[in-house]
């Protein structure tokens, strides 16, 4: 579950009809696609003879919008097939920018269900979509990522996704990937799973590198020749305590140095990692990095995070806490050396937090360089408080690494399992075009790899119940639902309130309207 209007992708399919009307839901975030959408609308989309058509003169660093039309009147799955490989056709003709992914992707909501007449047959509907984004995404060669704000919805797509036989829904994963995206699901669905999310999670967003971060802030002050040449032979820690003195001299605060941090790192739309990691039904989560951009697909997940420690936690509230500090506290953002000495003295909750997590539950490094000192002196702590013959063979988490990396093997063997998504990584000599496909073709990888885990933890039936998705049901799940109706509608008595009231619960859950 997600926003479209929040995911960072290529294009993104817009619902309208032959002339032209756009639903309030789009206007109310982008007023200004009234005006464009009927500029950009040809005389062949408003007679029909076009299904799709892109919106002129937009913002090129954002998703383009296609105008797709929805079927008019009588809806089916053939007429939909033709919109949608419209849109992506379109699509794929207007992109015309650098695309930092080995596929384009591309994003369509729940299309047709409002004013496209799928409205009253929900689960017919959702199956149709997705055998289409299946077939086109072969077709096209392209990833298509179907956006849902509806929790029935949503749960009935992951069900029918992990129907598919044979895995065709994530073709690419091998044997031993999906063996292990379907054991972690379920790891998640026990409530026994906790994410760690690392910089590679805000990569798919346009987040730059720790590095990259440096040179970027590295343009807001002046170096000369002789000192950008001492600059570069210093250790990245060394190179943020520099920054950190030279925004103080030249700009006038010290805080000026937090403040561009976190103007650098605070984007606007989160990447599909932040939106699958936020769908898993996990209490807490943990992170290092400053930026909002899980917690605002937390959000549109439906599933709202406190965040620790700058707010006071509420009681039963899922939580996330944010080890090096937050974009909307510049000052606590951990970054320079400084910083990391004095981490002890001043987060010791925090990391006690992390060591209890890292004892009693099992953790998902994602995006996480295993290279971090403070997160080697936590598994140290862990270690050091378990007894000897415990804490040689205690598998603290799983580590979802983009290549294979023996080394790192060796170093963690009977701690943590290191999953890689691809073989080995590239060899320096490669070229830094190679690297950079190598890297990117392995994100991919593991964005798949996260969908499928993703599918398999949902621990939701709310569609069983719910209005107008019958028809996406099997037979046994619609004998079920036939008996759970007529269980809704049996008399109550007196003496039973309390016990009707536990099973009140139950058939909400299940998508009952009351």
């Amino acid at each position: 579950m997600a926003d479209i209007l929040n995911l960072r992708c290529d294009a993104w399919l817009l619902p309208t009809d032959s002339s032209v009307r756009i639903e309030q839901h789009w206007l109310k975030a982008h007023p200004e696609l009234r005006e464009l959408a009927a500029a950009s609308a040809s005389a062949e989309f408003r007679e029909g003879a076009a299904l799709a058509e892109p919106i002129r003169h937009w913002d090129p660093n954002a998703p383009l919008p296609i105008l797709t039309t929805v079927p008019d009147g009588g809806w089916g799955p053939t007429a939909v097939v033709e919109r949608l490989e419209a849109f992506v056709t379109t699509a794929v003709a207007a992109l015309t920018n650098p695309d930092d992914r080995p596929y384009r992707l591309l994003a369509l909501p729940f299309f047709g269900t409002a004013g496209g007449g799928a409205g009253n047959h929900l689960g017919a509907a959702l199956r149709a979509i997705l055998d289409a984004c299946r077939n086109l995404a072969a077709t096209y060669r392209v990833d298509l990522v179907l956006v849902l704000r509806d929790r029935a919805a949503f749960s009935l797509a992951q069900k029918l996704r992990r129907e598919v036989s044979g895995d065709s829904s994530w073709p690419s994963l091998g044997d031993r990937l999906h063996g292990k995206a379907m054991s972690l699901g379920q790891e998640a669905r026990s409530g026994h799973l906790v994410p760690f999310l690392g910089a590679g999670v805000s990569v798919s967003a346009g987040a730059p590198s720790w590095s990259q971060l440096l040179e970027q802030l590295k343009t807001g002050v002046r170096l000369g020749a002789t000192e950008e040449r001492a600059f570069e032979g210093l250790a990245l820690l060394d190179q943020a305590s520099v920054l950190e003195q030279l925004y103080s001299d030249q700009v006038g605060t010290r805080g000026a140095f937090g403040e561009a941090v976190a103007s650098a790192v605070d984007l606007p739309r989160y990447g599909l990692a932040p939106a699958l990691l936020a769908t898993l039904p996990s209490a807490g989560a943990i992170t290092l990095n400053y930026d909002r951009l899980f917690e605002t697909a937390c959000d549109d997940a439906q599933r709202p995070r406190t965040v620790l420690p700058e707010n006071v936690p509420a009681v039963g509230n899922d939580w996330l806490l944010k080890l090096h500090g937050s974009v909307t506290q510049p000052d606590s953002i951990v970054l320079t050396r400084d910083d990391y000495l004095g981490y002890n003295s001043n987060r010791d909750a925090l990391s006690a937090l992390v060591k209890a997590h890292l004892l009693t539950h099992h953790l998902l490094f994602v995006g996480f360089g295993l290279a971090d000192d403070h997160f080697h002196e936590i598994v140290h702590d862990v270690r050091r408080a378990l007894p000897q013959d415990v804490s040689k063979n205690h598998q603290m988490g799983t580590v979802l690494s983009l290549f294979h990396e023996p080394l790192q093997n060796l170093v963690w063997e009977g701690r943590l399992d290191i999953l890689p998504m691809s073989g080995s990584a590239p060899a320096t000599e490669s070229g830094q075009a190679a690297i950079q496909t190598a890297v990117a073709t392995a994100g991919r990888e593991l964005e798949i790899f996260l969908d499928m885990m993703a599918a398999h933890a949902t621990d939701n039936h709310s569609y069983l119940l719910a209005p107008a998705y019958d028809r996406g049901l099997t037979k046994g799940e619609d004998d079920l639902r036939q008996l759970l109706l007529e269980l809704a509608g049996h008399q109550r008595s007196a003496d039973t309130v309390e016990v009707w009231a536990v099973i009140d619960a139950a058939l909400r859950k299940l998508g009952l309207e009351t």
